[in-house]
């Protein structure tokens, strides 16, 4: 089910128009997604002739990463559906409300360092560590590259604070706290703030 969000995820990016520039950040990840796919696919090979034979405390261990890297993935690929397909200007705007709406940690870098991490605790998994003795590095590579992007869309849930870094008419609604705004794309920005304020597990294609 994992590597079935992650390709309908990559499916999505590779439908968009080639000709239409997105967010960085966002072809980035988008290009990332291959790796994640090989990755899970490994883990899912390795795991399915093991797992009715794994220790109870394994198994629920197991379970819960599987569930984990599910939920991100879903996340991720939420965003991606609702922000790529309809290719103008709006796109950041879109982005903007769907990563908002999905909650703290839904940036897109955010969510594929997550995952990888998840990722990472599987293939670390011995059943199948010593396979796949360069899947570990590329992993690592990954997360340290998401660390080391500018944010595709700064929030303080705190200050109620959004920095636009992507251009377009950015509007903000928030709540009694102080929000600071800052537009540092070309387009118009727009301010309202008046509101008070032993199981089973799977990896698979189903």
């Amino acid at each position: 089910m994992v590597i079935t969000t992650i390709d309908s995820t990559a499916r999505v990016w590779g439908n968009a128009g080639k000709d239409f520039k997105f967010n960085a950040i966002l072809e980035t990840v988008a290009g990332r997604l291959p790796i994640l796919r090989d990755t899970l696919q490994t883990c899912h090979e390795h795991f399915e002739p093991i797992k009715t034979s794994l220790p109870p405390d394994a198994a629920q261990s197991l379970v819960k990463t599987i569930d984990s890297c599910k939920g991100k993935a879903e996340k991720l690929g939420t965003i991606f559906q609702e922000t790529i397909p309809c290719e103008d200007h709006q796109w950041c705007e879109r982005y903007r409300k769907v990563t908002r709406r999905l909650g703290k940690g839904s940036r897109v870098e955010e969510l594929m360092k997550a995952i990888i991490e998840d990722a990472q605790n599987l293939v670390n998994y011995h059943a199948i560590q010593s396979t796949n003795p360069e899947v570990c590095p590329k992993l690592e590579e990954i997360i340290k590259e998401m660390d080391s992007v500018q944010p595709s869309l700064s929030m303080d849930e705190a200050d109620s604070q959004i920095v636009n870094n992507c251009g377009g008419t950015q509007n903000v609604s928030t709540g009694s706290s102080t929000q600071h705004n800052i537009n540092q794309g070309s387009g118009t920005m727009n301010n309202s703030a008046n509101i008070p304020g032993n199981p089973p597990f799977h990896l698979g294609k189903d």
